[in-house]
């Protein structure tokens, strides 16, 4: 019985091997995407992007492609560091050397087939990022106050102009589900440019207090007029309003009616053609302003005797 099993196994394995000989030595053709490497000095600047890959269809015996495949560095190396201020580079011309390609592999096609290397003044600046950190949070939670990311901006360089336009730049998307606690972690920095601008630092630390959701009722809170003029006064109709605020059960607890500001500027009232007025609610922030009574505020206005 083990004899037939090993007579199995040989025959199996033999025939394998004669499958993958007959196969490997026949000729294909092979779509690869090969990233793109660039080299610089630091006083070079790109001034327009290069492509982050170039596209490339091979012909070879299948032995020759299997090793393309399996190639940890396969990459399209540039140095620019000694080029001209306006360059072309034509990339068939030097895809063979830069992917150390066997001499019986021939490239059928190269997209782009040319990469123009235009250079300008280097500058720097910090710009602020943006968070792309989705938080999707278990009922009856909320996030207290605003996501903290530490560092709050980064140092980008590169082209003068192009880091002219730069406003901000973005944090990899991530999307947390079904969070009811503190969030904290690490996340990357999107560099969308990597070819022609540097930034540091690459990652960010982010931080969300996340608190059981709660409300609280404010009632009887001043309405107070600003700017009035020393010769007149006002009178609103009601004096006080009543607030309801939502929040973290944590935050609510610690905010009290010397932490609310609901006023009225004077040059508002003067203007009103409706005959009310809308007080603005300045609260905490990380509170939220549920509603307000009465929305509305008719008011009088007096000159001072």
């Amino acid at each position: 019985m083990k004899k037939n099993l090993k007579i199995l196994l040989f025959s199996c394995i033999f025939a394998l091997a004669l499958w993958l000989y007959i196969n490997l030595n026949l000729s294909y053709s092979l779509d690869l995407s090969i990233p793109v490497e660039i080299q610089s000095a630091k006083s070079q600047a790109l001034s327009e992007e290069i492509p982050a890959s170039i596209d490339v269809t091979v012909k070879g015996k299948g032995w020759d492609l299997l090793n393309l495949l399996i190639s940890k560095n396969l990459k399209y190396s540039l140095d620019i560091s000694r080029l001209k201020k306006d360059s072309r580079i034509i990339t068939e011309q030097f895809v063979n050397e830069r992917l150390n390609l066997q001499p019986n592999v021939s490239v059928l096609k190269i997209t782009p087939d040319t990469i123009n290397i235009n250079f300008d003044k280097v500058s720097d600046k910090f710009v602020p990022v943006k968070n792309n950190i989705i938080v999707n949070l278990k009922d009856g939670y909320s996030i207290v106050g605003n996501p903290i990311l530490n560092p709050d901006s980064v140092r980008i360089q590169g082209s003068s102009a192009l880091i002219n336009k730069i406003k901000f730049i973005p944090t990899e998307t991530k999307i947390f589900n079904n969070i009811n606690s503190n969030l904290s972690g690490i996340i990357n920095i999107k560099d969308t440019l990597v070819n022609i601008t540097k930034i540091a630092p690459k990652e960010i630390n982010f931080t969300y207090n996340i608190q059981l959701s709660a409300e609280k009722n404010f009632d009887d809170v001043d309405v107070v007029v600003s700017n009035i003029p020393e010769d007149k006064e006002v009178l609103l109709i009601p004096p006080k309003v009543n607030l309801s605020l939502r929040g973290g059960v944590e935050q609510l607890s610690q905010i009290g009616l010397s932490d609310i500001i609901v006023k009225v500027e004077f040059n508002k009232i003067e203007s009103d053609i409706l005959g009310y007025i809308v007080p603005e609610v300045i609260i905490p922030v990380e509170t939220s302003l549920l509603k307000i009574e009465p929305q509305k505020l008719q008011y009088i206005i007096k000159k001072k005797l």
